[in-house]
């Protein structure tokens, strides 16, 4: 008797602790996908390494003529916000001017999402840091979507703590 009652409490036990197990859907691949390499991803490399090195004829090259940008804001509730790309040349190379040197690029992280209807969004994430003429150095991080169409940028939306940057313009 003692095994029988054992042996329902240990089956007891047993099925008490098992986890209930809840199958997830998944959309095929050929609808959705992301990559971290391909051509796209070169592309917001270039634009990176453009933008941290000052070649602001490169940088503009990897954007649409009608592109636009909207910095560390919701462009879709203010649609007069978002500007053209070339007018936020004018203030990288202001600040530029109490920077010594070039932006350095400490780490980062890209993706390329390709959705079901054939648009791709690329996103970045970009630890940044650059040393002013005092000698003191500033670091950030950067967060940065595109809208991809073409081989080129169709939009771009930063988000970043201005601080550090507002302190160049000082």
């Amino acid at each position: 008797m003692k095994k029988t009652i054992l042996t329902a409490i240990l089956a007891i036990t047993l099925f008490a602790c098992q986890q209930n197990v809840t199958k997830m859907e998944s959309i095929p691949a050929a609808f959705n996908s992301v990559t971290t390499t391909g051509p796209e991803v070169a592309l917001m490399k270039k634009a990176l390494n453009a933008w941290a090195t000052a070649d602001w004829d490169t940088y503009l090259s990897c954007y649409a003529d009608t592109a636009r940008s909207a910095h560390n804001s919701w462009a879709s509730y203010d649609t007069t916000i978002a500007k053209k790309i070339a007018t936020y040349i004018d203030v990288f190379k202001k600040s530029r001017i109490s920077m010594d040197g070039n932006v350095n690029i400490d780490n980062s992280i890209f993706e390329v999402v390709t959705m079901a209807d054939g648009n791709k969004y690329g996103h970045a994430w970009v630890g940044v840091s650059w040393k002013n003429k005092k000698g003191e150095i500033s670091k950030t991080v950067i967060f940065n979507s595109y809208g991809i169409q073409n081989g080129k940028f169709t939009y771009e939306w930063p988000i970043y703590d201005t601080k550090e940057f507002d302190k160049l313009l000082k």
